[in-house]
C-alpha cells in the first residue's frame, strides 16, 4: 500500500521514505524501516474533558507544532527511564460529521511516533498492537484559562461559576488557550480527555498480504522470548525457590498474559525484598549518624 502525500496522518501504518526522513532527523545513525516500529496517536482535542475543560482550535494548531520531537513516557513521570517513543510528525485536524459536547465542530492533534524495534521494547509494542496500551495524556503549559459562561479568568479566582454546572442552559466549562510550552505526553490508565490514546491504521488493522502476516508471526515470537526472559529472571531475583532452568521450563509452557501475571508477582516481590533507596535519602533521623554513601559505592 502507497500512501498518498494529502492522506491525513493515522491513515495508513506503512512507513514510507518520508517518515524514514523525519525520523532519521532525530537519530544519531541512519535508521531504516527494520529499526524502528511507528503508530498514530491523538493526543489531545477541543471537546469537554473529564476536567471539564477544552482546547481552542488556535490553541491545538498551536500545540500541533509545540510536540514535533516531544519524547512520550509512563504515566507523566519525568524520568529517562520512562522514555519509550518520540513523535516525528504532528498536525491539527478536523474530522468531518462530528460535533464536541457544545456543537461546535471536533478538532484533534494526531501525531505520528516512532519506537525503536529491539528486544527491550518488545513489551510495549506487543502491547500498542493489541490494544493492552492506548490511552494517552499531554503535558504542557496554557497561559490562560477563563469561564466559558462569563469569559472571566478562572485562575485568578475572578470567576464565580461552578465547571461542570450548566447557566441559562449553557455548560461552564475552562477555556484553555495562550500555549506556552509542550513538554511530554504520556501513556496513562485514565486521561482526562476521553478520546485522546493510540488510533487504528488500515495497515495494522487489516493484514493484506503473506509478508504482513510473517513480520506479525516473528514479532509476536519475538515478544514471547522475551517475557520468558524477563519472567525467569525476575523469579531468580525474588528468590522463588525454583532455579532457573526448572522455571524457564514451567514458564515456557503458560500464554502471555500468564506470564505478565506472574512476572509481576515476582516483581512485587523482588521490590518488597529489595526497597529502592533514594540517594538523598538519609534514612535514621539520628543527627549523631555518620553518612558514608556506602550504599552507593562501587
Amino acid at each position: 500500500m502507497n500512501k498518498s502525500k494529502n492522506a491525513p496522518i493515522g491513515s495508513d501504518g506503512e512507513i514510507t521514505e518520508s517518515d524514514m526522513e523525519l525520523i532519521n532527523k532525530y537519530s544519531r545513525k541512519k535508521l531504516s524501516r527494520e529499526d524502528v516500529y511507528t503508530f498514530s496517536v491523538v493526543l489531545c482535542d477541543n471537546d469537554v474533558d473529564r476536567d471539564h475543560e477544552y482546547f481552542t482550535v488556535d490553541t491545538l494548531q498551536k500545540l500541533a507544532e509545540m510536540f514535533v520531537g516531544v519524547t512520550g513516557i509512563y504515566d507523566h513521570e519525568p524520568s529517562a527511564k520512562n522514555q519509550v517513543a518520540r513523535i516525528y510528525e504532528c498536525k491539527c485536524e478536523r474530522v468531518e460529521g462530528k460535533k464536541t459536547a457544545l456543537g461546535d465542530d471536533y478538532f484533534r492533534v494526531v501525531a505520528k511516533a516512532y519506537i525503536p524495534v529491539c528486544g527491550s521494547t518488545d513489551e510495549i509494542i506487543s502491547l500498542l498492537d493489541s490494544g493492552i496500551r492506548k490511552e494517552v495524556s499531554v503535558g504542557c503549559g496554557i497561559g490562560k484559562c477563563t469561564c466559558s459562561v462569563c469569559g472571566a479568568n478562572m485562575r485568578d479566582h475572578e470567576c464565580t461559576h461552578i465547571r461542570g454546572e450548566r447557566y441559562g442552559g449553557k455548560l461552564c466549562c475552562g477555556v484553555l488557550s495562550e500555549p506556552t510550552d509542550a513538554y511530554e505526553w504520556s501513556f496513562t490508565a485514565v486521561p482526562a480527555q476521553r478520546k485522546a490514546g493510540v488510533i487504528k491504521s488500515l495497515y495494522h488493522d487489516v493484514y493484506k498480504d503473506a509478508d504482513a502476516m510473517q513480520r506479525a508471526a516473528i514479532q509476536n515470537e519475538r515478544f514471547r522470548s522475551y517475557l520468558i526472559l524477563e519472567t525467569v529472571k525476575a523469579g531468580v531475583t525474588a528468590q522463588s525457590g525454583i532455579n532457573s532452568e526448572l522455571l524457564e521450563k514451567m514458564v515456557s509452557g503458560l500464554c502471555a498474559d500468564d506470564m505478565i501475571k506472574l512476572k509481576t508477582l515476582f516483581e512485587e516481590r523482588a521490590s518488597k525484598m529489595y526497597p529502592a533507596r533514594s540517594q538523598l535519602d538519609l534514612g535514621s533521623s539520628d543527627n549523631n549518624r555518620e553518612y558514608t554513601n556506602s550504599e552507593y559505592s562501587i
